[in-house]
């Protein structure tokens, strides 16, 4: 912390994750002297440490971008990578999907880039302040230890991950039972299970998170039951390709209205669906039982273990209840930038700030946004991993001209 504080740095980058990382890169690349003047930061000691927390909860064994969309801004970084290191049969088909530890050795190799220059720090945001008047650097970060420094220019690369969703409806039922209603987020299926853990495990829930939970349990002995509120719909990826040319992003951005523009990432993306290889595991596991269509109308505690009223029947013996609920990005969940918003109000469009073509904030100079803070601008694909080199196009030209 102390090779960080009372510094002033060009550029900060808030996050360390896939874009985060992949926005450091893709700036390296570029210009190789920036190093001298980029500060990653991130509340875990080490980049990309969320990715793979999330991989692990789920048991993911391999991603569903292609080997296309990675962290480096090579094509066939990691098929080469594959072919280098005799791994090509940990590269899916139909579109190469790389296996999770496959994905995430590549990753180590291309963090070596970084790991040559001291720009990433742990240093967890506790208020992002902005003073117009003050120079070069408006912007001081400061921690929760209260340490701080100041920047030029900042980028939210802070995904939706503190934005976890639970239907108002489970409100009540996860406050009155909240050690067996868990959110997908807080849940790991390489937890210890206890004998009271031994019931049946609900799973709430049609997107891929929902399905992958419940192949990595029944691959673990659990009896899983999978409850939609719409029928499952099997997709390989979770946006059309379409969203990465340029025809539909220029169609995109030719659309004035922000509140269509929503509607538009909301018809592409849906609800979720699942790739077809969870699809198959889940209609052929003795495991799974399915139930499309089905609302949840009562939860209560029988004998230490739960029961489920739905309008397909009732469930008992359950252990546990999984929220496969996704994430509903709002910025004032964000508590660093809670000060920030009351100072210099952003307007919000369904819980998205408001940006320029830049991926700039409105009205904050040289504050930037990447992945899901960024839809509204970049459309279905922002969030994905593809979605950051999306991004780095926007405001590469701002961010160069802020580095000496």
């Amino acid at each position: 912390m102390k090779n960080l504080a009372h510094r002033n740095i060009p550029i900060t980058i808030v996050g360390g994750g896939i874009h985060g990382i992949s926005i450091a890169l893709r700036l390296l690349r570029d210009v190789p002297t920036a190093a001298r003047h980029i500060a990653i930061v991130d509340r875990h000691p080490q980049p990309l440490t969320e990715w793979r927390l999330k991989t692990e909860r789920q048991g993911m064994t391999f991603l569903r971008s292609p080997a296309v969309h990675h962290l480096t801004p090579d094509p066939l970084g990691i098929v080469e990578y594959a072919e280098r290191h005799n791994r090509t049969h940990e590269l899916a088909p139909p579109y190469s999907q790389p296996s999770t530890e496959l994905f995430w050795d590549f990753c180590n190799g291309a963090l070596a880039e970084l790991t040559k220059y001291p720009i990433y720090y742990q240093f967890e945001v506790a208020k992002l302040r902005w003073d117009k008047g003050a120079g070069k650097y408006p912007f001081r970060l400061i921690s929760t230890d209260n340490a701080g420094f100041r920047s030029s220019c900042v980028i939210l690369a802070i995904g939706a991950i503190d934005c976890a969703y639970v239907p108002p409806e489970f409100a009540e039922w996860q406050r009155r039972y909240s050690d067996k209603i868990v959110h997908a987020s807080q849940f790991s299926v390489n937890c210890k299970q206890g004998q009271e853990d031994s019931g049946k495990i609900v799973i709430v829930g049609g997107g891929l998170t929902a399905g992958t939970l419940a192949r990595s349990l029944s691959e673990r002995g659990h009896h899983v039951v999978l409850i939609a509120r719409k029928q499952l719909k099997t997709e390989q990826f979770d946006f059309p390709p379409i969203w990465l040319g340029p025809k539909a992003l220029a169609e995109f951005a030719s659309e004035t209205d922000l509140q269509r523009r929503y509607q538009i990432i909301k018809e592409n993306r849906g609800e979720g669906s699942i790739t077809p290889d969870v699809m198959e595991t889940l209609e052929n596991s003795a495991n799974i039982s399915i139930c499309p269509e089905t609302h949840i109308c009562s939860i209560v505690s029988t004998q230490g273990l739960l029961q489920v009223e739905t309008t397909r029947g009732v469930i008992t013996d359950i252990s546990r209840i999984i929220l496969a609920t996704g994430y509903k990005f709002n910025l004032r969940r964000y508590g660093f930038l809670r000060e920030l918003i009351r100072q210099y109000p952003i307007p919000p469009v369904c819980g998205l700030p408001k940006l320029d073509i830049n991926l700039q904030f409105y009205p904050i100079e040289n504050l930037f946004g990447s992945g899901t803070v960024a839809q509204l601008q970049i459309g279905p694909a922002s969030g994905n991993i593809a979605g950051a080199n999306l991004a780095y196009e926007r405001f590469r030209e701002k961010l160069l001209a802020q580095l000496p």
